[in-house]
């Protein structure tokens, strides 16, 4: 599986995937914001609440347990 982190706005970065579905280069971006209330899913606004490095729902999209094109319910 390829890593499913968003390259561009139509495209993901689609590299071999290290942990869930994100590949290395982008689960360092996730753990640099670990400690932090931000979600570091490029242009997400959702609070991190377990300071985790991403939201609730950007964390499910990252193990691959739903669509990252599917609209989050807040």
């Amino acid at each position: 599986m390829g890593c499913v982190w968003p390259a561009n706005c139509r495209n993901s970065c689609g590299s071999p995937a290290q942990q869930g579905r994100i590949c290395e280069k982008h689960l360092e971006r996730v753990y640099g914001m670990a400690g932090t209330l931000a979600c570091a899913w490029p242009g997400c606004t959702r609070r991190a609440w377990d300071r985790k490095g991403l939201c609730y729902f950007h964390r499910k999209v990252a193990l691959g347990l739903i669509d990252a094109d599917r609209e989050p319910v807040l």
